[in-house]
């Protein structure tokens, strides 16, 4: 594949594919999805936040927050309230405790494999695009 026929979207698709089917078997344990676990974790330091608001620290569209959210409250490890935010109930804050080791080894290990030059990329990969996308410079 040459540089100019390279499909920047379609190889950063596919990453995303095979990171979070990896992260999704490490997390079947607790029988929650990684988006699921990122949830719970991303909550449990922050309770009382709005869907609204971790939907955007998380880029994560209003759909399918409101279906994670959902799931979560359905299995007794959330809890919505529209005026007060989203809590984690007593379950759900344990849950989020084991997720959290879970994703700190698995993270640990990964960045390993990986290896500091890959994870530097993809830092500033990352970087470069949040700038790309924030002010739009694209001229298509």
């Amino acid at each position: 594949m040459t540089d100019e026929t390279y499909c920047i979207a379609g190889r950063m698709r596919m990453l995303t594919r095979l990171v979070t089917s990896l992260y999704n078997e490490a997390f079947a344990q607790e029988a929650v999805t990684f988006a699921q676990a990122s949830l719970l974790m991303y909550i449990f330091p922050q309770p009382g936040v709005r869907q609204t608001t971790l939907a955007k620290q998380l880029q994560i569209e209003k759909s399918a927050m409101n279906r994670d959210v959902q799931l979560l409250q359905r299995n007794g490890w959330l809890t919505d309230n529209i005026r007060q935010g989203l809590f984690l109930t007593d379950e759900g804050r344990q849950l989020a405790k084991r997720c959290h080791k879970i994703w700190k080894v698995l993270n640990e290990e990964v960045r390993t494999q990986l290896g500091p030059d890959a994870v530097a990329g993809l830092s500033t990969l990352s970087d470069q695009l949040t700038r790309l996308t924030k002010t739009g410079t694209t001229t298509v």
